[in-house]
């Protein structure tokens, strides 16, 4: 698990409904990884329309503390399992 105060001060500026370039701005990545992220490793979000994508703050952060569980499967790890990849 993620340092929580850590990502609760990396995310302190973020809106409560943030957009997929706001998210890549603040993590330094692509789009394209924010969206995989998405699809392929279940940060949740939210559909507002054809092509448009909201991301909550609160789902945003609990993907950010659990993501190290995450196997390159995008399935976390069996209870008690530790992931060492």
């Amino acid at each position: 698990m993620n340092d929580p105060e850590a990502v609760d001060g990396l995310l302190e500026a973020l809106p409560e409904l943030a957009t997929t370039e706001e998210i890549a701005e603040l993590m330094r990545v692509k789009t394209g990884t924010i969206l995989k992220w998405s699809k392929d490793f279940g940060l949740k979000s939210i559909s507002v329309g054809p092509r448009v994508r909201r991301f909550r703050k609160t789902d945003l952060r609990t993907f950010l503390l659990t993501s190290d569980e995450i196997s390159d499967t995008g399935t976390p790890p069996a209870s008690g399992e530790v992931n060492d990849d």
